[in-house]
């Protein structure tokens, strides 16, 4: 076997371990996430004889964590997944030398009781570990002559170092040859699977909480397809509400001229208050997400309406008052909401087919993005619905197209 063989082995052999220390850090961060929150919010609130009050403060010192935190290391923080895209697509670059901040301030929010999810913070986490990857297998490759002449102890440590040997993107540099950029995809999917493997692996043997759970069962039929356009037009214009919603916080906080510690404070006021309201409204939705099946036979109509309603009103208040992190889980769950209200005005029909409908319509309103919300929302549903959120996504998607073509949209 010559060297050039030795050479692309090697390379592999270093990408799938470094995909691989990519997914057990993101696993990590999770995990430590979900046990801090345990320990805060369950095994010290328990210590108190009114655990309410206790919760109102843990709130307020997080807010002045978070607010303190913005304040020093810069409003940036945490990225979000799509600030990230935006930077990689625009520079080719990804700046990941305070990506420990970056999981520390994302850290603060997750477990003081935000409702946003931890998706974003891992999602763009995770794309400035795959550009440090890519930084390092660069070195490894545009080096290796002058690496293989090393002792084993230079070379572990050159290929170990995490802040050292790294090679950035350069565009004049990087190969043409179509074989190449085949090789590379290739590749790139096989070190994508590798970590997603070991995040899961991990995830599993860790015992952490489901990421999501399937709402029930459903047997639709034509009588319920006849509703699917009211049913899609009321989604819409429930994501109208949140535009209005969304117009008022922007207002509210705009008044702070900046005050980044006090609008932290004051969300961990927010929160706390939450907690005392309505504590299931608590975080990204994703373990009330879970009980859902069972606790809504037990609720009325304006209890459904109004935790819906005020849960993408929490939502956008953390997120204006500095609690960055994902929307994509508490839009879902709010919207879902949504639909079970919605649903108990039709009992001869299916409800899973209006909850589909409507919470699917509503997110995809709210968020914008019809692919990511459907591949969302059918880990939630039964495989049974999964065509009914296809219809939603691929009409989401020609309204999309025909509002761009349109001749307001068209400018000289």
């Amino acid at each position: 076997m010559n060297e050039k063989y030795y050479k692309i082995i090697g390379l592999l052999v270093y990408g799938l371990i470094l995909s691989g220390i990519i997914g057990f850090i993101s696993s990590v961060f999770l995990i430590l996430v979900n046990s801090s929150t345990d320990f805060l919010w369950t095994d010290v609130s328990n210590n108190f004889k009114v655990p309410s009050i206790y919760t109102l403060f843990l709130c307020i010192l997080g807010g002045f964590l978070v607010g303190v935190s913005r304040y020093k290391y810069g409003t940036t923080l945490p990225k979000t997944a799509s600030d990230a895209i935006v930077e990689l697509k625009t520079t080719q670059r990804m700046d990941y030398s305070n990506l420990s901040l970056n999981f520390f301030i994302a850290f603060l929010i997750l477990i003081f009781g935000a409702s946003v999810g931890p998706a974003a913070a891992v999602l763009s986490s995770v794309i400035a570990l795959s550009v440090w990857q890519a930084d390092k297998m660069r070195y490894f490759y545009f080096s290796y002559n002058e690496w293989k002449k090393e002792s084993w102890l230079i070379r572990l440590k050159k290929l170990a170092l995490p802040h050292k040997y790294l090679i950035p993107y350069n565009p004049d540099r990087a190969p043409q040859e179509k074989k190449m950029l085949l090789f590379k995809k290739l590749v790139y999917m096989l070190f994508i699977v590798n970590g997603i493997v070991t995040f899961m692996f991990i995830i599993k043997i860790s015992e952490q909480p489901p990421f999501v759970t399937k709402l029930g069962e459903t047997s639709w039929g034509f009588n319920e397809l006849l509703l699917f356009i009211p049913f899609v037009l009321f989604g819409i214009l429930f994501s109208k509400l949140y535009e209005l919603m969304e117009i008022g916080m922007n207002k509210f906080f705009s008044k702070m001229n900046n005050k980044i510690i006090l609008s932290g404070v004051i969300g961990g006021i927010g929160i706390g208050l939450m907690s005392l309201v309505a504590p299931n409204l608590l975080f990204s939705g994703q373990l009330s997400m879970q009980e859902l099946p069972s606790v809504v036979p037990t609720l009325s109509i304006a209890t459904l309406i109004l935790g819906s309603i005020l849960k993408l009103i929490f939502m956008e208040f953390c997120l204006k008052s500095g609690w960055v992190g994902g929307n994509v889980l508490p839009v879902i769950f709010a919207c879902i909401l949504q639909g079970y209200a919605i649903a108990t005005f039709f009992p001869q029909l299916d409800m899973l087919f209006i909850v589909a409908v409507i919470g699917g319509s509503a997110s995809i309103a709210i968020l914008k993005t019809p692919l990511l919300v459907g591949v969302a929302l059918m880990l939630f549903f039964p495989i049974e619905l999964a065509p009914v959120i296809l219809m939603i996504v691929v009409l989401f998607i020609l309204l999309s197209k025909l509002r761009k073509k349109s001749p307001q949209n068209i400018t000289a």
